[in-house]
């Protein structure tokens, strides 16, 4: 018991100038035991108890301060009344944790709080003795007996009443208890009587050091001792089994149907970080998978995410039935997938990278020497000021990505997020999730704590909508009210969000066109065309060409350790060429000659040597196909489909895309780019 629970807790005060009349009839009102008094200083300065008063009264004192007592020990609210010496002092002030007075505690309530808590001590004590399961039975120097448990009256066949104060062996056969009392020394031993079997501990009780008698515990162990020779098999058998689950990398438990663990294996303690205690609660992450085997009665398998550390896991839960085709028990099988996810993440980090390589560094060295791309730039330059959706347009590759950044960049968002969503490259199955976010267990394999999506990642940002025109025509009517309204709604929830998203739309399509064929929604695009900005391709721009290939002719030098020099002819040739897949066409180009170029100089011949036709600089009037030997017809129309792919990768990201310059269905595509890759 704490001191707080038997104080007086009080707020009154006593002044030593108080009169110790009205004092004494303060008490009786509040019937107090005593009060701590203070000085004019409202600081503590002693305390009075009723024996005080009364001493004052009868020696005719008149104030407090002439009769309280100025010695003072404080106490704790938070103290042990049985770790408290209590002294003569008749009071003690009590603080609080922060040493603030809350009251005190009179002798007579620690005496009182001492009490009551040695009757409930006892209490307990008699009811652990009533309800042990052994039985317990002691005796005096006499050998008489002094106690005796319901367990020892059935085992001795009588009753507590008739055997309190009988000699021992009259009322039970054993009398070791009382070679104790001779001895002074307990032991252990077990016995027999007709058919049950016992194990009994004796021990000598003592007064202090005075021996005053003994007592037994004993214990039926009949059916302990039958079962004993089968539990070792068993311990043998269940050890087997704990050490082949044990040296499992991965992780199986097993429950009981309600996500309660009845067993588990040390992988999959150290993947959910729980102890080996059993019957407890299945982790958060496992618990759906659970009942989805319940329900379906069949094996259910997800992905999902470790709560603690944020693993990958792949969990497979397989219900065992009993013979009535009840589920008693789910085995869960957990197999960390963290590495392999790891590594995927990091091939599709090193090719974000890569798809997103700025060569320039930093916009304000945007190369713009052609006037068409100043007057670009100015154009940018004030649209950015301006909070509004722009939408570019231009042929793949002529940098329209590089142009959202520079729009961001120079806007008032540009320390904020830049999120950018290429709508060709997102099955669409995932786009609605992958945009808009979804609620936990909004669909199988979805995150239980639900994900956000790319336009509350862009939230008082900018979000660049590459290949807008890929956008499905389901998605549309959603995309026009999430711009319309600036609030989207998750994929399995009914409460809309509000966001502060700039959007930055492009594509190399047509979208008047797509409007006109119903392709694209006709609000839509004029909710996107609000401020239309056409890049010119690069054969516009032939003046920016020396400039892009120096530029890139650095950046390539230091990645590969190699110092390449461009002949005039050489640049001359790279200017003159039409580029129809724009600037990713020319640094794919520029990354090739440094790769394969075996001279330092770059000549006339090394670069024509690149292109797919050598004289098509110098050529003004040629053919698309070129036949330049006779072949089986079936190896020629393999690598025409192969030339055509790969020409037509030049230009576009996806699969999606190739398909629509090429006039096919993208599985045709997806089918001949893994027969392509296997010949190789």
């Amino acid at each position: 018991m704490l001191v707080k629970e038997a104080m007086t807790r009080t707020s009154i005060k006593y002044f030593e100038n108080d009169y110790i009349t009205r004092v004494a009839q303060g008490l009786i009102e509040n019937q107090m035991k005593g009060g701590l008094v203070y000085n004019i200083r409202d600081e503590l300065a002693g305390y009075f108890s009723e024996r005080d008063l009364l001493t004052g009264l009868l020696e005719d004192r008149k104030v407090l301060s002439d009769i309280c007592q100025t010695t003072l020990c404080f106490l704790n609210e938070s103290d042990e009344l049985q770790n408290i010496v209590v002294e003569d002092q008749e009071i003690y002030p009590v603080l609080n944790k922060n040493g603030q007075v809350t009251g005190f505690l009179t002798k007579e309530e620690y005496l009182d709080a001492c009490a009551k808590a040695s009757l409930v001590k006892l209490s307990r004590l008699d009811a652990i003795f009533n309800s042990a399961h052994n039985g317990i039975l002691s005796i005096d120097l006499e050998g008489r007996i002094t106690s005796m448990n319901p367990p020892a009256e059935k085992m001795a066949m009588t009753k507590k009443e008739k055997a309190i104060g009988k000699f021992l062996t009259d009322v039970v056969t054993p009398s070791g208890l009382l070679n104790v009392i001779r001895t002074g020394k307990g032991h252990t031993e077990k016995y027999q009587v007709g058919k049950r079997k016992y194990l009994t501990h004796r021990t000598p009780l003592y007064d202090g050091k005075k021996l005053v008698g003994a007592v037994g515990v004993f214990q039926d162990i009949s059916e302990i001792e039958f079962v004993s020779d089968e539990l070792e098999s068993v311990k043998q058998l269940v050890k087997e089994q704990e050490t082949i689950l044990d040296k499992t990398t991965d992780g199986i438990c097993i429950t009981d149907g309600r996500g309660t663990i009845l067993k588990s294996n040390q992988s999959f303690r150290q993947l959910f970080n729980l102890d080996q205690k059993a019957n407890c609660d299945a982790p958060e992450e496992i618990k759906d998978v659970i009942h989805q085997a319940e329900v379906k009665g069949k094996p259910h398998n997800v992905m999902g995410k470790s709560k603690d550390n944020n693993n990958s896991l792949f969990i497979t839960a397989n219900p065992i039935k009993n013979s009535k085709n009840q589920i008693e028990r789910i085995v869960i099988n957990v197999k960390d997938m963290t590495e392999l996810d790891s590594l995927r993440n990091e091939l599709e980090k090193t090719k974000s990278i890569l798809a997103n390589l700025n060569p320039l560094g930093k916009s304000d060295s945007f190369i713009a020497q052609s006037s068409e791309m100043k007057r670009l730039l100015k154009t940018i330059e004030q649209v950015a000021k301006v909070d509004v959706t722009v939408l570019l347009t231009g042929e793949s590759g002529v940098g329209k990505e590089e142009i959202s950044r520079l729009i961001q960049q120079s806007s008032p968002r540009s320390k904020k997020p830049f999120i950018k969503v290429n709508c060709g490259a997102i099955p669409e199955t995932l786009m609605e999730s992958e945009l808009f976010g979804y609620e936990g267990g909004a669909f199988t394999g979805a995150l239980r704590k639900g994900k956000a999506g790319l336009f509350e990642q862009a939230n008082t940002g900018t979000l660049f909508l590459d290949e807008i025109g890929e956008i499905p025509s389901h998605l549309q009517v959603k995309l026009l009210r999430v711009l319309q309204e600036m609030e989207i709604t998750r994929v399995g929830s009914t409460t809309p969000t509000k966001i502060d998203v700039r959007v930055i739309a492009a594509t190399n399509r047509d979208l008047l066109e797509l409007v006109s064929e119903g392709n694209f929604r006709e609000d839509l695009f004029y909710r996107l065309n609000v401020i239309p900005i056409s890049i010119p391709p690069l054969r516009r721009r032939a003046e920016d060409i020396p400039l892009l290939i120096d530029t890139y002719a650095n950046m390539f030098a230091a990645k590969y350790g190699k110092s390449l020099q461009f002949s005039k002819k050489a640049i001359q040739v790279l200017t003159n060429y039409q580029w129809p897949g724009n600037v990713r066409e020319l640094v794919n180009i520029i990354e090739r000659i440094y790769v394969t170029s075996v001279s330092k100089e770059v000549d006339e011949q090394d670069v024509l040597s690149l292109f797919s036709k050598p004289n098509e600089q110098k050529a003004t009037d040629h053919k698309a196909i070129v036949v330049n030997t006779v072949l089986p017809l079936k190896d020629a129309v393999e690598e025409l489909e192969r030339e055509l792919i790969h020409k037509a990768s030049l230009t576009e990201k996806s699969y999606r895309g190739i398909a629509r310059v090429l006039e096919v269905n993208p599985s045709t595509i997806v089918r001949k780019v893994k027969k392509m890759k296997g010949e190789a």
